[in-house]
């Protein structure tokens, strides 16, 4: 079934909403944008954001376009992340109608790099794809300042906060609290040493994902200090 939207009004609700941000840096698209296929999106934050701010600004903006699809489509936006759409995309009680996103998110210029150098040839160059997105917001150059491509220790911790990030997966709540937990312990737990808290429904589930995001932000603010 060919959907009854196009990537155009995708975009222009994007924008829009896009005005008002406070703590997205860049908001690109890569790839053919083909709505029948997936969306890769790659979103990034502000320097002087918060990580908590930045994610319930994008979880907000994601909620927005799938209220959108959902009453003018009957569909919703299933947002999935790190080329998981083709593994993860059937638990996701998916609609011919539903639009998928393929987003990554990232905090500084070495996340991508780290991320991304497994899927390219050693002399390939990254700036070249990035250059060449079509940027809602933001623009490439951004990416490359001096502050935004400093390396942070904490690099690895906030590219397995996108990966394991499953908030508008529209997954079954009992599978999404499942996976949430699961993730949180080992992210807590196994990779800061930390107690795990436990999320019994969604909202719980959001909270304690912005709790990491503020820890991760401490952590990362106690080394520059050494």
């Amino acid at each position: 079934m060919v959907k009854s939207y196009t990537w155009e009004e995708i975009r222009n609700f994007l924008e829009k909403e896009l005005k008002k941000t406070k703590h997205i840096l860049t908001y690109a698209t890569i790839g053919s944008c083909n709505v029948e296929h997936d969306i890769d999106t790659i979103i990034t934050k502000k320097l002087t954001s918060k990580t908590s701010d930045f994610y319930r600004e994008i979880h907000g903006l994601f909620d927005k376009l799938d209220d959108y699809l959902n009453d003018k489509y009957g569909a919703n936006l299933i947002g999935l992340q790190g080329g998981r759409s083709n593994e993860l995309v059937h638990l996701s009680n998916h609609k011919s109608m539903d639009l998928i996103f393929d987003t990554m998110i990232y905090t500084s210029y070495s996340q991508i790099e780290k991320d991304w150098r497994w899927a390219l040839p050693s002399d390939f160059k990254l700036g070249k794809i990035l250059n060449n997105g079509s940027y809602l917001f933001g623009r490439y150059s951004d990416l490359i300042s001096k502050e935004f491509k400093k390396e942070k220790y904490y690099d690895f911790m906030f590219v397995y906060l996108y990966h394991y990030d499953r908030t508008k997966s529209h997954y079954p709540l009992k599978i999404l609290l499942e996976v949430m937990n699961k993730n949180f312990d080992f992210l807590f737990r196994k990779r800061l040493g930390l107690k795990t808290p436990v999320a019994k429904n969604e909202k719980e589930m959001r909270e304690i994902f912005y709790i990491l995001c503020d820890k991760l932000d401490v952590l990362e603010s106690k080394r520059k200090k050494i």
